[in-house]
């Protein structure tokens, strides 16, 4: 169920996003073949309708399927070129063929058989999947091409790519299943690998088809295809339908047991062991064609359209020209928002600088005050090397004075201390005296350690004096 449910929508998104309108058509002899489908169903399809090509006006017949003029530029157009106008060869390409060499590669090797010159010679190349080497060749005059695409243009069409007929040929049929490649070439115990064998015939023309293992345009091996006599009777057509599989086996494809084909044919015939009853019926052309364009890449239709080079679809260059003007437009447009972001942001940066400037000059002003403030960072800066120098002069070590003025206040009350000799070097300070008293040695350093200016302070020697009435002393403290 899950799987079902995945497979219709994906179904869905594929209508959703394909053309409203796909034109397809075929040729036949003076007469072009065109019909009109919407592969999204949003739109009416017609069936198949003939346009002369002895020089009659187009326009009614045009607008009787549904395509007026202002809608055939915009809509697919796939053009279906007969085979019975092509040489059509099987190649098998060195592997150091690249993709891009592969037509040149290819056109040299059936040069010989060109019933027109090189130069004005257009290839349809169909690889092998999985088998790059082998490709199957369609060969077409670019003469006749040319003349074909001036007459359709003179009614507004320009076929947007021109395949080989043999793809819409061998494009799935209405009942087709895997089932249907009943024939094996392969011995047996060799692990047979199943082709199929399909005849069209038509009172004017015939081709043969020989598919591998598939029912798409990627499981042709080879074609064969000739034009009828005109007034050939049916055993004149078998005949020459036996032909062109002998020609398909002189080319070397392997040829299945038997093959299907779209017409009776007579139990007299040299044909009959050959064949099975017809095959079943084509879808419609229209529907088939984009059946075929949907299945393949884009390198795989640019390799088969033969609209190469100077027939190139001019489509193609309105589209690219109308993507660069696009893709211009749009620049232009990043690029002006582009550049009013970045006046915004310098705007935005110019005010931040200003306000800055300003909130320097004021405070410059009061640091600096009685001078005019000019460049205030140059001047802060020169301010503050002044300054600087200025401490180094003024701060000689450790502070004197200070030091001083706290031994001075030092003793307490009633505490009468005799100063013997001050040492003060650049992280100590030493000083001797006499007291009265041990008591009053450790009041002094008491005393001493309260005024903040001497840490760490200590009583080096304490003892009474000569005379057995006063205490001489000696301390030391580290200063800042």
């Amino acid at each position: 169920m899950a799987s079902r449910s995945l497979t219709d929508r994906t179904r869905s998104l594929r209508r959703l996003l394909s053309p409203g309108r796909f034109l397809a058509g075929r040729l036949t002899p003076e007469a072009l073949h065109l019909s009109l489908i919407s592969p999204n169903g949003r739109h009416p399809s017609s069936g198949e309708r003939q346009f002369s090509l002895s020089g009659e006006d187009w326009e009614a017949g045009l607008k009787e399927i549904g395509l007026p003029r202002e809608e055939r530029e915009k809509t697919p157009f796939l053009l279906f070129w007969p085979d019975e106008k092509t040489l059509t060869a099987s190649i098998v390409l060195p592997p150091s063929v690249t993709a891009g060499e592969r037509e040149t590669v290819a056109g040299a090797e059936v040069e010989p058989l060109l019933p027109w010159p090189l130069e004005e010679t257009l290839f349809s190349l169909l690889p092998r999947k999985g088998n790059p080497s082998h490709v199957l060749l369609w060969a077409a005059s670019r003469n006749e091409v040319a003349t074909l695409l001036s007459r359709l243009e003179e009614s507004g069409l320009s076929p947007r790519w021109i395949f080989p007929e043999s793809l819409l040929l061998s494009g799935p049929s209405a009942g087709d299943s895997p089932g249907a490649l009943r024939a094996t070439s392969a011995p047996p115990g060799e692990g047979a690998t199943r082709i199929r064998g399909v005849i069209h015939a038509t009172g004017w023309r015939a081709i043969c088809q020989i598919k591998e293992a598939g029912q798409g345009p990627d499981a042709l091996v080879a074609v064969s295809a000739g034009r009828t006599p005109p007034g050939a009777t049916p055993l004149d057509r078998d005949r020459r339908i036996l032909d062109l599989i002998l020609s398909l086996a002189a080319s070397g494809a392997s040829l299945p047991a038997h093959f299907d084909i779209d017409v009776p044919v007579a139990p007299e015939s040299p044909l009959f062991p050959l064949v099975h009853p017809g095959p079943p019926p084509l879808r419609p052309p229209g529907e088939t064609a984009y059946r075929c364009l949907a299945g393949l890449s884009g390198e795989e239709i640019s390799s088969l359209t033969f609209r190469k080079g100077s027939l190139a679809w001019q489509g193609d260059r309105a589209e690219i020209r109308s993507g660069l003007r696009s893709l211009a437009i749009l620049s232009l447009v990043l690029l002006g928002v582009l550049l009013a972001d970045a006046s915004a942001h310098l705007s935005r940066m110019d005010h931040r600088v200003a306000r800055a400037r300003e909130a320097l000059d004021r405070e410059a002003r009061k640091a600096l005050p009685g001078h005019a403030i000019v460049m205030p960072v140059e001047q802060l800066t020169q301010e503050k090397a002044s300054l600087d120098r200025q401490r180094h002069l003024l701060s000689r070590g450790a502070d004197i004075i200070g030091l001083m003025k706290a031994i001075s206040n030092a003793p307490p009350p009633g505490v009468k201390v005799e100063l013997v000799s001050l040492a003060i070097s650049r992280r100590f300070v030493t000083l001797s005296g006499k007291t009265g008293s041990f008591k009053s040695v450790d009041a002094l350093k008491r005393s001493l350690a309260a005024t903040g200016m001497l840490h760490d302070l200590s009583i080096q020697s304490a003892g009474l004096d000569i005379d057995r009435k006063t205490v001489t002393f000696r301390m030391r403290g580290r200063h800042d």
